[in-house]
């Protein structure tokens, strides 16, 4: 009932300061703490404080003495935990409300009421404006198509593409869509003509007002290594790579490999637990990734991902491990150590034979001069 009354008062409040009023502009964006200025003349005693929207209550305060009720608030439930006060400089005259994890629907005139009584302060108007720029653009293949996509989005985004060198690829279809908060999902399709080449590079762009995102995608020629050999994956570097820039290797588009991250003269590399078994150590940027002891089960597509704060760079590539050639190569080396193996023994049954000839042939010479002499002697 107490609450009910403070919030009775503050609209009538809010009825009497109507005129006069100066109207801000505030713009916010969904990550930051959204601040709505309001000042007023204290007395230094106390002041009653409401923040008005659409009939709907954000904050309604009391601060002061006792006759005050210290930090009274019954807000709106769609406002509940996200407002706050700056309470130790209220009685020096500042009413600003924090508003946190605004979203599109925060949009509007906000109107601030203060009271030190007797006296009425008439209300301040902040006219919120809610923006979500496009923070990432994700692309990637997914059968004939090339898709891209974006999230989170005020107000609603648009979408174009291109391909370098240009080629005749056709736009499927695009879908922005209102999610729960009012934001806006958008994710766009490219159809492909023809095979996929290592030459040609797809190029989506999604736009909001001035912000803008581009997203590239590059197919690297497939590489095949056997089970246990070596294969290295290689990153498209951008000419125009910043200074600062997050690179991540990704296998089949789930949870990543390794990763390199560039923060000025600031390097940080890191291996996920699964993979630093088969990761080489002397992988980098422009050296790309080098694998090894690969299994049957590391055959499949690999991503490398370089975002920076305007572009997103991906380079897809698709690795074979072929498990069959493996057995061949170590069948034909045993099958050709056992070919110079037998025709070592057949070189060696020959060799031996010719001698045993050549010492028979030395031999029958001498036998003819024995029985020679035997037949003299008789």
């Amino acid at each position: 009932m107490a609450a009910f009354k403070v919030c009775l008062l503050c609209s009538l409040l809010w009825i009497v300061a109507a005129e006069e009023r100066k109207e801000v502009t505030i713009t916010c964006r969904p990550s930051e703490e959204c601040v709505l200025p309001c000042q007023f003349e204290s007395d230094g005693k106390g002041a009653r404080i409401m923040w008005y929207r659409k009939k709907a209550v954000v904050s309604c305060t009391r601060y002061g003495n006792t006759s005050f009720a210290i930090d009274h608030k019954s807000p709106a439930d769609k406002y509940k935990g996200r407002t706050g006060l700056f309470a130790d400089q209220v009685l020096e005259g500042n009413a600003t409300l924090l508003l946190r994890n605004v979203t599109p629907y925060d949009q509007g005139k906000y109107y601030c009421i203060t009271m030190t009584a007797p006296r009425i302060d008439k209300s301040s108007i902040i006219s919120l404006v809610v923006e979500a720029p496009v923070r990432e653009v994700d692309i990637w293949f997914s059968g004939d198509s090339v898709i891209c996509a974006a999230e989170g989005i005020y107000p609603a985004p648009t979408v174009a593409w291109s391909t370098d060198p240009p080629t005749d690829a056709k736009l499927n279809k695009t879908e922005i869509q209102e999610n729960k908060l009012g934001f806006y999902d958008i994710q766009s399709d490219l159809r492909l003509k023809g095979n996929l080449t290592s030459d040609l590079t797809y190029i989506c762009c999604v736009t909001c007002g001035t912000n803008r995102k581009t997203a590239f995608l590059k197919h690297e020629a497939s590489v095949a290594a056997p089970v246990g050999g070596v294969v290295q994956i290689s990153c498209s570097l951008p000419r125009s790579i910043q200074q600062s820039f997050n690179l991540t290797w990704r296998f089949r588009l789930s949870g990543p490999v390794a990763s390199i991250s560039v923060v000025g003269q600031k390097l940080q590399v890191k291996v996920w637990d699964p993979w630093k078994s088969h990761v080489l150590s002397n992988f980098s940027a422009s050296n790309g990734l080098h694998l090894h002891n690969l299994k049957s089960e590391h055959q499949g597509n690999y991503t490398c991902e370089i975002r920076t704060p305007e572009e997103t760079h991906v380079t897809w590539t698709d690795v074979t491990v072929t498990e069959e050639s493996y057995h061949y190569f170590y069948i034909s080396i045993i099958a050709g150590l056992l070919y110079f193996l037998f025709l070592s023994y057949v070189a060696s049954a020959i060799l031996a034979y010719i001698i045993i000839k050549l010492k028979r042939a030395r031999n029958r010479p001498d036998d003819r001069d024995e029985a020679s002499e035997s037949l003299n002697g008789q």
